[in-house]
């Protein structure tokens, strides 16, 4: 395994969804798409072992390490394990799948990991075994830092809890699905991915735990032109009334601005997660919606408490 690449104070504004690097998005747009997203400051790349799905295996971590290979830069890795993409709300959190699946991420990418996510929680195991387990992690130099996807708030306090009683490494990342666009709740789609709510920000902001929310354009409904190959099961789980209003706002508002609904719908969870520090994961398939998608999301200062409230609000 190569030098770990340095920690650094910068995060920069969105982290870089690597989902359908290989799949949707063939390599040469890939590795377009992650010196783009570095150029504009962008420093997060998210990515897991089970992303870029191809009917012969999954290929996200291996174009992220050959284009960190070939340019030298350092990238910020985030990666993730106990998913089974057969069985989407099962978890196997044990502490031997942990383990290997770590230490096969971190030798694919060539370095130690910027940050290693529990990618689902199995509330039968004890958070004081994946505690330990994370916490092996770091002082072997697998990962620089461990968290969780799809924890709730109470798991997450609990894994926090443990890990400061018992001197050990605390999450210091939380990956919630957030977007200005809430899930249908009649009934509740994919019941086993967690939603962030205020408690879970205000957790994340007590503890320093940054904030790594995915489908943060609640799975393309908020984009003007999706057509990715989810596109009917997202507007099942997002068209309803209040997410139509807020839509509309929100086009509404990025008009008034000069800015793409797609980065205004960033910044206004970067500003409504303060003060949490909230990097949104995002996806785009071309530079062209990955540029729109960093310019506007730098564009917090721009969202007022007034315009915060105006874009989540209920219609009137």
């Amino acid at each position: 395994m190569t030098t770990p690449a340095p920690a650094g104070p910068a995060i920069g504004p969105v982290a870089l969804g690597t989902f359908e690097f290989g799949a949707a998005i063939p390599a040469q747009r890939a590795f377009h798409l992650l010196d783009v997203h570095h150029e504009l400051g962008g420093r997060i790349i998210d990515t897991a072992p089970t992303y870029g799905p191809t009917p012969s295996g999954y290929r996200a971590e291996a174009i992220v390490a050959r284009w960190a290979a070939a340019t030298g830069i350092p990238a910020a890795v985030v990666t993730k394990a106990g998913l089974d993409p057969a069985r989407p709300d099962h978890a196997a959190l044990d502490p031997d799948t942990l383990m290997r699946s770590a230490r096969q991420s971190a030798e694919r990418l060539g370095s130690t990991l910027a940050g290693f996510v529990v990618h689902r929680d199995d509330p039968t195991i004890p958070v004081g075994e994946i505690a330990d387990t994370a916490h092996r992690l770091i002082t072997e130099g697998t990962t620089l830092r461990v968290g969780a996807s799809n924890w709730t708030t109470e798991r997450l306090q609990q894994w926090i809890s443990y890990a400061r009683t018992h001197n050990l490494n605390a999450p210091q990342l939380t990956s919630p699905l957030w977007s200005l666009a809430a899930r249908r709740t009649d009934p509740v789609s994919e019941p086993w991915l967690v939603e962030a709510d205020p408690t879970h920000l205000t957790l994340a902001a007590a503890h320093r735990v940054t904030v790594l929310p995915y489908r943060t354009l609640a799975a393309g409904y908020l984009a003007p032109n999706h057509s990715g190959r989810h596109r009917t099961h997202h507007a099942t789980a997002y068209d309803t009334p209040a997410n139509r209003v807020r839509r509309e706002r929100l086009y509404a508002t990025a008009a008034r601005l000069g800015l793409a609904p797609e980065g205004v719908a960033l910044a206004y969870l970067r500003a409504a997660g303060a003060p949490a520090i909230v990097v949104p994961v995002t996806g785009p398939t071309s530079v062209r919606q990955l540029r729109d998608a960093m310019t506007g999301a730098t564009s917090t200062p721009l969202l007022t408490p007034d315009t915060l409230t105006h874009l989540s609000g209920a219609a009137r």
